[in-house]
């Protein structure tokens, strides 16, 4: 036992004295290495063994989403160029950095009959830029938000999807872009009034309704009695108002109570 003791004690001395008298290994190469970004861009392999003094080919372009490409840096905050053409290695691997200019991007507004409410509204933008769209107004209706697809289909229903929010800042995109404003119309209360003459009024099948702003008329007609012409549907009950007309648009935006109005046979 005690000679197994005192050959491993040899064969641990030995092994200290050895890794004493080692020297570390030393790594001289010269490295290049590329660096593009941390976020959404392509990677560019690294050159290895170079030699001190020696030029360097510009490598690959890299691509980056919503970003063109403007050169390698010595320095990450991209205060010195690094030159192809003149600069040379040292006798120390190095990193460059890629320095990149955000793309430019155009907004193509669709307004389905809204108009902008002035003059001072996104019309490009950057990659990666969240600045708020503009609110557009039209008469008679409210603005639901901007969307990528149409308002109307070609038979003009609307195509606005239940739930879809759409955009009121630049959507998260790399492109230009075409957004369509979609619209809701004001919905009106109207309220009917017989207004006939006498106590023997004829009854209405529709005493209120809502009506959309810009919709086609189409109101009761009530039906001429034995004593009086039922002429129309008037904003004031003696009938020097304005009438209210089937067939033609309606352009109300408060709700109204309307008057029949009744000339004697």
């Amino acid at each position: 036992m005690k000679r197994v003791i005192y050959l491993l004690m040899m064969m641990l001395a030995l092994f200290a004295l050895t890794s004493c008298n080692s020297e570390p290994e030393v790594d001289n190469s010269i490295n290049v290495m590329f660096f593009t970004s941390n976020q959404n861009a392509s990677m560019v392999a690294s050159y290895l063994n170079l030699e001190e003094g020696q030029k360097i080919q510009a490598p690959e372009v890299p691509t980056r989403e919503g970003y063109i490409f403007a050169g390698w840096y010595k320095d990450y905050y991209k205060k010195e160029a690094w030159d192809f053409d003149k600069d040379t290695l040292g006798g120390e691997s190095i990193v460059l950095y890629a320095d990149w200019e955000p793309s430019i991007f155009d907004i193509e507004y669709v307004l389905n009959g809204g108009e902008m409410p002035s003059d001072d509204y996104v019309k490009t933008f950057r990659g990666g830029e969240f600045a708020v769209l503009p609110l557009p107004v039209q008469e008679g209706f409210a603005f639901v938000s901007w969307y990528d697809y149409e308002w109307k289909d070609a038979d003009g229903k609307i195509t606005t999807i239940p739930g879809d929010k759409g955009y009121l800042k630049i959507p998260e995109v790399f492109e230009d872009v075409t957004l369509y404003a979609h619209w809701k119309p004001i919905v009106v209360d109207v309220k009917f009034n017989i207004n006939y003459p006498e106590d023997d009024a004829p009854k209405l099948d529709v005493t209120r309704m809502s009506v959309n702003y810009g919709d086609s008329i189409d109101f009761e007609v009530p039906k001429d009695t034995d004593k009086y012409t039922f002429e129309g549907w008037n904003v004031k009950r003696d009938g020097t108002g304005e009438f209210y007309i089937n067939g033609q648009p309606f352009e109300r935006k408060l709700r109204i109570t309307l008057y029949a109005s009744w000339k004697e046979k």
